[in-house]
């Protein structure tokens, strides 16, 4: 072999281990770059589920919150009808008590002043002191309702002073909650967030019924919760059993249901969870939180 033909044989080698170094360093970069892409993958989903539990507990507060704004409207537009009407009576019984005393001075002077005989002066003395003693009762007990109207006014009084400082404060943490809104870029008015469900209130009964599938486990499950309970239709329900002597007292838990039909004194469940340790059986109980 010439010295050129040594050369380049030399030179083909060099290439070669260039080459395979190049393709290592090149599959050494597509690993790390993978890793990362599926490390920021897992982080993007973790804060998605992060804000998907934010906006369901503010859309929670946000509906609580405007229920009792409502209410607390309500209860102030009625504490001033009453407050309003009370004053009018008021006003009405000082009336009467005002024309009663009038009535009675002059029936006083009417008496001091007529009669010419002692005959009619007696019987017109007897006459109005009947008079009197009506009149003086009738002030007594007018008096009394007018104590009892300034006692109640001040009573309305002091709920209406309750209720505004109430609804100050519900409208305060509206305000805030809004201002959270605002923050997290969610528009309450978004159809897909005012279809939202509402989570189901703490309630505890138990599995009255079950229907069984094919396979022998547990389908369908009765309870003894209804919409009087405030359960609807899609709210789901832990059920779970409990312990004896032999596992310490501890409850067991068998697994999920949601709920497909809902009356007012008891419900139906499909299993959408069922645990491999145990089958869902009448007497069982059920529970909106673990």
């Amino acid at each position: 072999m010439s010295f050129v033909g040594k050369v380049l044989v030399v030179v083909q080698v060099v290439l070669s281990i260039c080459f395979m170094g190049f393709a290592g360093a090149v599959f050494t970069a597509q690993n790390n770059w993978r890793n990362e892409s599926l490390k920021y993958k897992d982080n993007v989903a973790s804060l998605q589920k992060s804000m998907d539990e934010l906006e369901s507990e503010f859309n929670n507060k946000l509906t609580e919150k405007t229920k009792e704004l409502n209410k607390a409207l309500s209860e102030a537009e009625t504490a001033k009808a009453e407050n309003k009407a009370l004053q009018a009576s008021l006003k009405n019984e000082k009336a009467k008590l005002a024309t009663v005393s009038s009535e009675r001075d002059t029936s006083v002077a009417q008496a001091e002043t007529t009669g010419e005989e002692a005959k009619f002066r007696r019987q017109e003395s007897d006459r109005q002191r009947v008079v009197n003693k009506t009149l003086h009762d009738t002030v007594n007990e007018l008096r009394g309702k007018i104590k009892s109207l300034e006692d109640t006014i001040f009573t309305q009084s002091i709920r209406e002073k309750n209720l505004v400082a109430k609804h100050t404060k519900v409208v305060d943490e509206l305000n805030y909650l809004n201002k959270i809104v605002a923050n997290l870029g969610i528009d309450p008015k978004d159809p897909a967030i005012a279809g939202m469900q509402s989570p189901p209130p703490a309630v505890e009964g138990l599995i009255i019924n079950t229907k069984k599938d094919k396979r022998n486990g547990t389908r369908f499950v009765e309870v003894s919760l209804g919409s009087d309970d405030g359960l609807s239709k899609g709210h789901q329900l832990f059920v779970y059993r409990f312990g004896n002597e032999t596992n310490g007292n501890r409850p067991k838990y068998l697994g999920k249901i949601e709920l497909v039909y809902v009356d007012p004194d008891k419900a139906v469940g499909t299993v959408i969870d069922a645990a491999k340790n145990g089958v869902i059986e009448k007497g069982d109980h059920v529970n909106s939180k673990l």
